[in-house]
């Protein structure tokens, strides 16, 4: 289309008005004329936005005749691809005066699970100020706590989440993050967040892992009209072994976030015998990274063989776990050569088997089990061990005992049953918890996933297996726990960790060297 023309001077033509950039390109040129990396592999250079991040900025920015276009802003990613400091240089953005997004007299929010995750956005922000040299223009106040950030006239507050956040407040921007790992109800807390924008006509932001939240991943999944949601992540059904689906997931394209790095974290979590934590931190899967299963039934059924026997005279170990009136009593016993065999048993004087299996919510399994002989009951209301050994004994044949590996906080009991029964072996007490249970745990995992363990399929031991889960702690301790109920049955599990674990423990052992000099 040609150029209009000068009416007063025909031969001139009027330069047309340039249409000035985007509001988020502005944005993003502030960023990089202002800041540089704090940190990370590209630190110290300038603060320029990704291609994924000026996605996001550019909808979340995004205004209709009347206000935002979006309320809600959903931004989900998986870990360590800068979500901190990018939400922080937003939170910034509307703070600093010079900034093309400033909001005068600006009221920010921002909320996580505890005190802890709350200071990450507001650290993100303090790094970003101090590598501008702008440290002098930014405040940050520790009372009340968690803290309260002022830059200029604009002010943000720190809060963990609870029921009442946001509850008379009025903000121009909320930011909730680790949304998946909000306590208590999230419907709440984020209605209370979401009132807090109405007389300031703000925006909303969401962000964290998926995580298994039902709440977080339903406003995933099924969001309303005015919530707009930019997930980056793999999906259950992708193969977490693809560097494609690593790629899927991290749009950062190394840039942020090194492939090396995710190699790494991949190995690593595939020698643990346990994808979940990478899934979830690594590739935003929907899934529970604080709970795992202990062994997964491909891996179970790998080791599976008809009728496997162990060497004649062979040395075994024993996992012991005693039950109690409600609770199974099982044994695992783990032969050098890697065959293991599985044994339980339950009280039968206050309920059958039937019944029981009614009570835990597994109906007849109880009853299957015992039909296979991997069951049995004992006289009284709460399993007597005396009678259980010499069926334990029986189960190992003719063959040593080098270990038998016991609760350590039912030790009397295990003595006083030892000496009923006559039994003289080498007794390992261990505990449940993250130090015992985590070697424990791992040095299981450890011989199935290198296929040292095989054994006739036992519906005891899946049943068990089904029912525990392994839940891992902040610093990746990991422990057994019920999956589902409080009448979930774990013993099995117990029994399995400890047997295995001393196995492996017998086989790393380094055999002494005797040196004999002759005279």
């Amino acid at each position: 289309m040609n150029a209009p023309i000068d009416t007063a001077h025909p031969l001139r033509k009027v330069p047309r008005k340039r249409k000035p950039p985007p509001i988020e390109r502005r944005f993003a040129r502030w960023l990089a004329s202002e800041f540089v990396i704090p940190a990370g592999q590209n630190a110290g250079q300038p603060f320029e936005l990704h291609l994924f991040q000026l996605e996001f900025l550019r909808e979340y920015l995004a205004d209709d005749h009347d206000g935002p276009r979006w309320r809600t802003n959903i931004f989900s990613t998986p870990r360590k691809l800068g979500k901190s400091t990018f939400l922080g240089a937003i939170m910034l953005g509307h703070l600093c005066p010079d900034s093309p997004i400033h909001i005068p007299h600006f009221t920010g929010a921002i909320a996580a699970p505890t005190e802890k995750h709350c200071g990450y956005i507001a650290k993100a922000m303090k790094a970003l100020m101090d590598g501008a040299g702008r440290e002098e223009e930014y405040r940050n106040k520790a009372n009340p706590r968690p803290g309260i950030i002022e830059l200029g006239k604009g002010t943000v507050m720190l809060n963990t989440g609870t029921n009442i956040s946001g509850h008379g407040a009025d903000l121009d921007v909320a930011m909730i993050d680790e949304t998946g790992l909000m306590p208590g109800h999230k419907d709440e807390l984020v209605q209370g967040f979401y009132d807090a924008l109405a007389t300031k006509n703000g925006r909303l932001i969401l962000t964290g892992t998926r995580g298994d939240s039902d709440e977080y991943n339903d406003m995933i999944e099924r969001p309303d009209p005015r919530t707009h949601v930019c997930l980056y992540g793999a999906s259950k059904d992708d193969d977490p072994h693809d560097p494609e689906t690593w790629e899927k997931a991290n749009p950062d394209q190394g840039l942020i976030k090194p492939r090396r790095f995710l190699k790494d974290a991949h190995d690593k979590a595939e020698a643990s015998g346990s994808m979940a934590a990478f899934q979830n931190w690594q590739l935003n899967v929907p899934v529970s990274a604080t709970r795992e299963l202990l062994i997964d039934y491909d891996t179970l059924k790998k080791a599976y063989r008809d009728q496997p026997e162990p060497i004649p005279g062979e040395p075994c170990h024993v996992g012991l776990d005693l039950g109690g009136a409600a609770s199974m009593t099982a044994a695992v016993v783990a032969y050098e050569s890697g065959v293991i065999k599985v044994l339980g048993a339950f009280p039968g004087g206050a309920m059958d088997l039937l019944k029981r299996g009614k009570r835990d919510h597994v109906d007849d399994f109880y009853v299957r089990c015992a039909a296979r002989g991997e069951l049995l009951e004992t006289s009284g209301n709460v399993t007597d061990v005396t009678e259980f050994l010499p069926e334990v004994v029986k189960l190992i044949g003719p063959h040593p005992v080098r270990s038998l590996s016991c609760d350590r906080y039912r030790a009397e009991e295990m003595q006083t049953a030892m000496a009923k029964a006559r039994l003289d072996w080498p007794v390992i007490y261990r505990g449940t918890g993250p130090k015992d249970g985590d070697k424990d745990i791992r040095a299981t995992r450890k011989l199935f996933l290198a296929g040292a363990i095989t054994l006739e399929r036992s519906l005891l031991l899946e049943g068990g297996l089904a029912e525990a889960d392994v839940k891992v702690a902040s610093t990746g301790a990991c422990q057994i726990a019920k999956a589902n109920t409080l009448t979930s049955r774990i013993d099995v599990a117990q029994a399995l960790c400890l047997a295995c674990s001393a196995l492996l423990r017998a086989r790393e052992e380094v055999a002494p060297e005797y040196v004999v000099e002759v005279l």
